[in-house]
């Protein structure tokens, strides 16, 4: 793989997902007030062949008033809301062209569908990892009335780009990001539809072998456009590695082993906990 790849994957890979997924905790930007929400455009995800209750293409978003973070008496809530589309790789923008976070409820896919609210978290402690605990057990459910459980949940400790109209000062790192992908992509060819082959996993200095799961990874100028994740013959192979290898809703350190010889670990300001009940009905 010419390194211009493994360079970018390094800065941009910030997730590896077998079902449906969601971020439970996030800080936000100090000193900044969302406009209703912010729309956070390298946290996308696609996933099929999982079944009708997680297949479909995620987008996310935040909103929050941080704008009296220094006083004594401030009291932290942000929301953070993940959209869906049944319709796999089917986002609501083209490179280039984003919408803001006000913008994505009912949002139309390019591919077809469109977006509805589906896992909804609230953090009110920055300092704590909530988790499961965040989120809003009203919705979404099945056709049984059940809450849906996401498989994986995902903890940010430090805010990430945001796409928000009254704040444009936050999409200053957009900007950088979008020339040093220009530049890497100008050196090595483009990273559209990169795909690549897990062949371990570690976690707590343990590697577990697994059956070459594949991963299709898009940039786009703000770095990360989207994960692809598709149930294979090697998703058995994959989770029952994890859940004999990691707690129940624990934070879990991770690193990815590719089949090139690459490895991946999870960056410092991204913890992942898996949820065991969710994981253990694709392997039944």
């Amino acid at each position: 793989m010419l390194n211009v790849h493994k360079k970018i994957l390094k800065l941009s890979i910030l997730f590896f997902v077998l079902s449906g997924c969601t971020y439970t905790d996030y800080p936000g930007h100090p000193g900044h007030k969302t406009s209703e929400e912010a729309f956070m455009p390298t946290l996308n995800l696609v996933i099929a062949g999982f079944g009708d209750t997680y297949d479909g293409t995620y987008i996310y978003s935040s909103e929050y008033d941080n704008s009296n973070w220094t006083e004594d008496d401030f009291e932290s809530k942000i929301k953070i809301f993940s959209y869906r589309n049944v319709v796999t790789d089917s986002y609501p923008y083209r490179d280039g062209v984003y919408p803001t976070g006000e913008d994505l409820q009912h949002s139309t896919g390019f591919s077809g569908g469109h977006f509805e609210r589906y896992w909804i978290a609230t953090d009110t402690d920055p300092t704590a990892n909530g988790g499961l605990d965040n989120l809003d057990r009203s919705q979404p459910l099945d056709k049984d009335g059940k809450w849906i459980s996401p498989g994986m949940l995902l903890v940010l400790n430090k805010p990430v780009t945001e796409i928000d109209e009254a704040d444009w000062d936050l999409q200053s790192t957009v900007k950088n990001a979008s020339q040093l992908i220009s530049t890497l992509v100008g050196s090595g060819g483009s990273l559209n539809n990169l795909e690549l082959s897990v062949s371990a996993i570690e976690s707590g200095g343990q590697v577990m072998k697994v059956d070459g799961f594949g991963l299709k990874v898009n940039i786009s100028e703000f770095g990360l456009r989207g994960i692809t994740i598709t149930n294979q013959p090697a998703t058995k192979s994959l989770i029952n590695a994890i859940l004999n290898n990691t707690q129940n809703m624990t934070i879990t350190d991770l690193k990815l082993h590719f089949k090139n010889g690459m490895e991946i670990a999870l960056p410092d300001h991204l913890s992942v906990m898996f949820n065991h009940d969710v994981l253990s009905t694709f392997v039944k």
